[in-house]
């Protein structure tokens, strides 16, 4: 069985099941238990699956990171909204990051061609900003992620190192009135929290389907963001948490809270 075949079929398998152990599917699949466990480590990585000690557990569906393409298709309206409204943001003469987010990916799409240097993770951001004349784009390398088209790792920190940000645009998977915003995988959580620590300034851009979920790590808390961008006003008691931690919440339609 290829590579490729096991890995569905390991997905397959803990989808229906729940929870799959190494030692189990290792002599299902008649492969070493160190092959199993690679399998593992990988589609972890990938954000299709938690690592247990002698095993694997599926995610639930908000700690899991979906390929890019079914991502960009939920909430397409309130993304390209809260894109537009980015966009009125940026300034020539900028450095500026953006996340491996299809949110973002809006904003690449619709924001003015301006002479900028965007830094990313993300190759369908480099890939669209190719088009724009007048932007520079720098593309961090790393491990790349084939569900989300992106990079993350030490190699990705380590380049972010050189570059001073005057801004950052990112998104998240989960906005908790306690904790702050989580994403689905720790190599692009942490690679945000690395921007979150650099940038000057940094902007939010999530809709409001976000609130109340919690994905599996967390990035940054309510003081560490400038200012959430959402398509509409949010729930009024989680507005008014994260207000009283310093963050402005400013909805891409109706009023300004």
């Amino acid at each position: 069985m290829l590579a490729i075949d096991r890995h569905r079929w390991l997905l397959d398998e803990l989808n229906e099941r729940g929870s799959l152990r190494t030692s189990e599917v290792a002599e299902r699949a008649r492969v070493a238990e160190e092959t199993i466990r690679r399998d593992f480590e990988k589609l972890e990585g990938e954000g299709m699956l938690l690592r247990t000690h002698g095993g694997a557990v599926r995610l639930e569906a908000d700690r899991r990171e979906y390929p890019a393409g079914e991502r960009a298709l939920q909430h397409a309206v309130e993304k390209q909204a809260i894109a537009r409204a980015a966009a009125r943001r940026l300034r020539a003469g900028q450095t500026v990051y953006f996340d491996a987010s299809t949110t973002v990916l809006e904003l690449v799409r619709v924001m003015p061609d301006i002479p900028l240097t965007v830094v990313t993770n993300s190759i369908e951001n480099a890939l669209a900003l190719s088009e724009k004349r007048d932007v520079s784009c720098v593309l961090l390398g790393g491990t790349m992620h084939p569900s989300s088209l992106s990079c993350t790792g030490w190699a990705a920190e380590k380049s972010l190192e050189i570059y001073h940000l005057d801004a950052a645009f990112l998104s998240c998977r989960g906005i908790d009135l306690d904790r702050g915003f989580s994403d689905a995988t720790e190599g692009q959580a942490q690679l945000k929290h690395s921007v979150v620590e650099r940038a000057a300034q940094v902007f939010l851009l999530a809709d409001t389907s976000k609130c109340g979920v919690t994905s599996s790590y967390f990035f940054a808390g309510g003081a560490d963001i400038d200012i959430w961008i959402a398509e509409t006003v949010p729930p009024a008691h989680l507005a008014a948490a994260l207000a009283s931690q310093g963050l402005r919440i400013e909805p891409a339609k109706g009023e300004d809270r």
